[in-house]
Formats: C-alpha cells, structure tokens, sequence
C-alpha cells in the first residue's frame, strides 16, 4: 500500500483548502467605466465558409482579420449609464489588383458610439450616418441578443443564468437564448478575474436590400459558445474567446423568381485587453 508523503499530504490540503475559499469568494460582476477612461483590445478573427444552394456548392473561402479595436469613456449619466466612443480598424487581405497572384492589406475604420450600463446592458448604439441601415441594425440586434447582462448582488463559483429574447421574423417568432456560468475565478494577464462560460444562439434578421434588381433578405441563425475573463475589481473584460457557427439563410428575388441558398461560416475569435488607461 502506498503512503502519502508529508509533502504530498500538505498539497492536497491546500488544493482543498483553495477550492473551499474560491467556493465561498462572493463578487460583484459591473462594469466601472469613468469618463476619460480608455480601454484597447486587439482581436483575431479566423473564419471558413461556404455557399450552397441545395446539395451544390457555389463558393468557399476562408479569412483572417485583424482588428484594434479603442473604447474612450466619454461621460458617465446620472443612471450610471456609460457613453462609449468605439473606434475600430480592420486590416485583411485581398487579392492585389495589380496582380491577382499577390496579395495586398486592406483596413477599414468604423467609429460608433455606445451607450451601456453597469450591468452590461446596451441601451443604444449609434453609428455613422453613410453606415448601411442593414450593418446598423444587425449589430443593434447582436448587441441586445449577445452582450451579457450580468445579474445583481455578490454572486460564486458555480453560479449561472439565462437571457432570453423573443425575435420576430416575417413568418415566426423564435428565441433566442444563452446560459452563463461563472466557472472559476482565477488569475490573468495581472488581473483577478471571474471566468465565464457560456453558450447559445442568436437568430438574427438580415434588412432586405435591393441590388442590382434583385432583392435579398433573410435571418442568420448563430450558435455560439466562449469563454470571458472578467476583472471583477476594474470592472472590464480582460480576455475572450468565442467560437461561432453561423448559418446564413438567403433568399433573392430577381424579376419575380426566388432563390434560396445557405451561407455556413465557421469563425474562431480572441479579443485580448492590450491596453488600460484609468482616468
């Protein structure tokens, strides 16, 4: 029979004993933006998709972007709620159009403003006048479906909820619905953080557009899973990683017939805390 050595014993008291006090380490999950603060993320998205129409392949591709993405605090309201300048860049790369058989970077700034309040709900998102109304309400959409809110009071290890939201398409009504879990706390990048798991899905209506003649409209149905690293004592997210499948249903309309194909995309995301500045 083999014996524990006192060594061995006094480790595995205080695994135990860690366990036990990260189990009872009651926290608060709010965000605590002040005006002047300024938060810079640089976030990795990989993605591969595909179109079909029936059991014919049209196209695939794959694509890696780059993105910096800078929130300035402008103003804290009296309700709490934080008004958010984002000023996000994208670079990629395209086929040169010098050469086809080169490829050349491309960025792409986009600068909205959010509003967002302690417990991480979106209360509106505002973006540029010349942006497409089909990208504005797309994203208001994701915002509302796919942002966290977090609960009240001091919360554990262990704990968990739901958000549900109710989506009206032209046909139905579907929802869509996350479950958040505080999985551990524990150290990253410096910070204390609450780890939060969560999966769900997001149906998210496409505005239809008419282009060339042809009009296209549809829904995007997205199952997502992640995993955020929250500093619960600054209040921001630290680290994330989310995994997406996206199933695009497109319908087009052109001189009276309709078409329906499907885009699948597969998209892996790191959006990582590269920069804080307090006020």
């Amino acid at each position: 029979m083999k014996t524990l050595t006192t060594a061995t014993l006094t480790a595995l008291v205080c695994v135990v004993l860690m366990g036990c006090v990260q189990g009872d380490k009651k926290i608060t999950l709010r965000l605590k933006y002040q005006p002047g603060m300024k938060l810079a993320y640089d976030q990795t998205t990989k993605s591969s998709w595909q179109v079909t129409a029936g059991d014919s392949l049209i196209e695939e591709s794959s694509s890696v972007y780059d993105v910096g993405i800078t929130f300035h605090v402008v103003s804290i309201a009296d309700d709490g709620t934080a008004e958010v300048l984002d000023s996000s860049t994208w670079s990629y790369q395209v086929p040169s159009k010098a050469d086809t058989t080169q490829m050349e970077t491309v960025e792409r700034t986009r600068i909205s403003t959010m509003f967002v309040q302690p417990d991480g709900k979106y209360t509106d998102l505002v973006l540029s006048a010349d942006e497409k109304l089909g990208t504005v309400t797309w994203l208001k959409s994701y915002f509302e479906q796919g942002m966290p809110v977090f609960p009240s009071g001091e919360l554990t290890a262990g704990y968990s909820w739901m958000q549900t939201t109710k989506v009206m398409l032209p046909d139905e009504t579907m929802d869509a619905s996350t479950t958040y879990r505080i999985k551990s706390l524990a150290r990253e990048a410096g910070y204390d953080c609450a780890v939060i798991e969560y999966e769900g899905n997001m149906i998210i209506p496409v505005v239809a557009t008419e282009e060339k003649g042809c009009l296209r409209e549809g829904y995007d149905q997205i199952t997502i899973s992640g995993v955020t690293y929250f500093a619960y004592k600054e209040g921001i997210v630290v680290l994330e990683r989310q995994n997406w499948l996206t199933k695009g249903h497109r319908e087009r309309t052109c001189e009276g017939k309709t078409d329906y194909y499907l885009v699948t995309t597969k998209s892996d995301l790191e959006f990582a805390l590269a920069e804080f500045e307090r006020p």
